[in-house]
């Protein structure tokens, strides 16, 4: 079925708007642009999917000055679903205080309400390779990480690194090599550790991640959780600093809580 004119016209008014809201700081109102109920998917930026336009505000606001300080929408193509619903699709480009910029497709449903039309589910994905092609970002780079960590699998933590990667522990446990350096030298000592190493580590718990001044840069607030034959269970914090090209690591800098490290293998520092 065909929309009439003026929706389209109050649909691409209802995108466009969102820039203008946002950018100004005028999240009390967001009920201009979302349903009270809106699905807003940023699960590709590891911050997860939120429910509702109170828990959108807190989130943005949590973000705080690391949003852009501009939102760019372009390229609205409007795609009716029936007489109270179309699929919305768009691109985005943000601009951050330190002239940085980002490109994201907003994949929008909106529904038509009593008061207009609103955004009631909204996907918000990366654009960071040429022609379609998919490039893993730094958040999706660090699920990889965690997963060959907690799978203690050497060719896929092989596929994570870089071949000219560094990997530095600026808290040093004694006897741990401050600094790797190449690929090879980083796994080879990764599974060296975990044929010495009696612990296993079974998830990570994510406190915070936070994006930096480059887009390949974050740094992610954590703790692994596993268990140790010599003290049971046990919870290890840390904070990286993860840097990623062309989807892998190229410098990881890692805050490991050597403290903890010690308590869950039963040593004394």
């Amino acid at each position: 079925m065909a929309l009439a004119e003026q929706d389209r016209i109050d649909i691409t008014d209802l995108i466009n708007l969102h820039g203008h809201l946002t950018d100004a700081g005028d999240l009390h109102r967001a009920g201009e642009l979302f349903t009270p109920d809106v699905v807003y998917d940023l699960s590709a930026f590891g911050f997860g999917v939120v429910h509702g336009t109170a828990a959108l505000r807190e989130s943005a606001l949590a973000v705080g000055a690391a949003n852009p300080v501009g939102h760019h929408v372009t390229n609205i193509v409007i795609t009716p679903i029936d007489e109270r619903s179309a699929r919305v699709r768009s691109k985005g480009l943000g601009v951050k205080a330190d002239g940085t910029a980002g490109s994201v497709v907003y994949e929008d449903i909106v529904t038509r309400q009593p008061d207009g039309w609103k955004i009631s589910h909204r996907t918000v994905t990366a654009r960071r390779a040429a022609l379609g092609k998919h490039e893993s970002g730094p958040r999706e780079i660090l699920e990889r990480y965690r997963q060959a960590s907690i799978d203690q699998s050497v060719e896929e933590m092989r596929r994570v690194y870089a071949p000219d990667a560094v990997h530095e522990f600026p808290f040093a446990f004694p006897g741990v090599p401050s600094r790797l350096e190449g690929r090879e030298e980083i796994v080879t000592w990764i599974a060296a550790g975990w044929s010495a190493n009696p612990l296993r580590f079974e998830q990570y718990r994510t406190f915070a991640v936070h994006d930096t001044g480059s887009p390949e840069t974050i740094i992610v607030e954590q703790e692994a959780i596993g268990t140790s034959p010599v003290t049971g269970r046990f919870a290890l914090p840390n904070i990286i600093v993860l840097t990623a090209d062309e989807g892998q690591i190229t410098h990881l800098r890692d805050y490991v809580n050597i403290l903890a490290a010690a308590a869950a293998l039963g040593q004394d520092i």
